[in-house]
């Protein structure tokens, strides 16, 4: 996986691990679990809920740069030596979550455990602050990566995507099987935790047959993008990923580092346009991906997500648009009141040059005066004589 390509250096060595060893994987999980919980009530601590504690802990196995924790946050200082402790005191490995890396799981699906949970990392966090972090550690920073491989590749799109699908998708390179199951199920996953169960039990639960993960694609699209619920047209998914992979301002970053952007004005940080000889390789990359879904996805008459779900997000979300305008407005009145106080100042001012202006003035009356006094002395002293 390379999610993000301008912030992360990972040097982790990747533990491949069978399918016998998916227990030892899911006890080590469900002792992590237990330690976090443990933690919180000793500590008392509240600032992050336990779900993040679990998934970011996890995620700092193989991504632990400063910018990641941009993307998903970070742990209290004091967690990690916490967890040792706890494997020290009973000779448990829970620490060992963090370096489970491709996984053959009880269905015989292949995962990248860490990277699932970097996913499942970027979402919750991604809650409080852009959901595009949620895109970027995801589907949407793979198919950046599967963009990378085909760049060099010349065709009409036809063609890109046939070499996309034969070549890279799903088989090799940053978007392969691992990664694509990691990204569909790190959301539903997440999605069923709840207070009342645990990461461990979840997992066994999803993996033990193939009937809960069949329509992991179904799930996936009506947890990621809501506006293609109950939809079923290849053009309107290719639209609806397009202008959402388009518009995710970190995707541009990595396209900006990868070259196929140009640097704006703070480097890559406020990239140009994609480059015109790479439009036909992006618009490719995306529309495999985009009609692998639409072609898995399966419209259902009852919606999983009720309505009432669906319109409890449409609220909060224009509740955060309505506080963003407030922001804005406030900012703009600091402004206003800013530029009143200029306003005051450089009123201030004049009335101090009007001041002086008057001072001068009175200065020159006085010696005008003076001078007349004199002129009538020299007179009086003109006539004694």
């Amino acid at each position: 996986m390379k999610v993000l390509y301008i912030l992360l250096f990972i040097s982790i060595c990747c533990i491949k691990i069978n399918d016998d060893s998916f227990d030892k994987v899911m006890t080590d999980l469900e002792n992590l679990e237990k330690y976090i919980k443990e933690y919180i009530k000793e500590k008392s601590y509240t600032e992050k809920t336990l779900t993040h504690l679990i998934v970011c802990y996890i995620r700092l196995g193989a991504y632990s740069t400063t910018e990641w924790s941009v993307a998903g946050g970070t742990l209290p200082d004091d967690l990690v030596d916490y967890i040792k402790a706890k494997d020290t005191e009973y000779g448990t490995t829970a620490q060992a979550t963090q370096t489970y890396r491709d996984m053959i799981m009880p269905n015989g699906d292949h995962i990248d455990f860490v990277h699932m949970f970097a996913v499942m990392n970027g979402i919750e966090y991604g809650n409080s602050y852009s959901d595009q972090f949620a895109h970027l550690v995801g589907w949407g920073g793979d198919t950046e990566q599967l963009l990378e491989d085909i760049m060099n590749q010349q065709g009409d799109l036809d063609s890109l995507m046939k070499y996309a699908e034969e070549n890279y998708f799903r088989i090799k390179g940053g978007f392969d099987e691992g990664d694509l199951i990691s990204n569909l199920d790190g959301p539903i996953l997440l999605y069923n935790k709840n207070d009342n169960n645990n990461f461990a039990d979840l997992m066994r639960n999803y993996y033990k047959d193939n009937e809960q993960s069949k329509n992991r694609v179904t799930k996936f699209v009506e947890l990621t993008f809501p506006n293609l619920i109950n939809i079923k047209d290849k053009e309107k998914f290719r639209n609806e990923l397009f202008n959402i992979y388009y518009n995710d301002m970190f995707i541009s970053v990595l396209e900006c580092k990868a070259g196929l952007r140009d640097p704006g004005l703070f480097n890559c940080y406020t990239p140009s346009d994609i480059k015109e000889n790479y439009v036909e390789q992006q618009k490719a990359a995306l529309y495999v991906v985009s009609d692998y879904f639409c072609e898995n996805y399966e419209p259902s008459s009852e919606p999983e997500y009720e309505e009432e779900e669906s319109k409890e997000k449409e609220k909060e979300r224009e509740q955060e648009q309505e506080r963003e305008q407030e922001k804005e407005k406030e900012k703009e009145r600091e402004q206003e009141k800013e530029k009143e106080k200029e306003k005051e100042k450089e009123k201030e001012k004049e009335q101090e040059k009007e001041k002086e202006k008057e001072q001068e003035q009175e200065k020159e009356k006085e010696k005008e005066q003076e001078k007349e006094k004199e002129k009538e002395q020299e007179k009086e002293q003109e006539k004694e004589k």
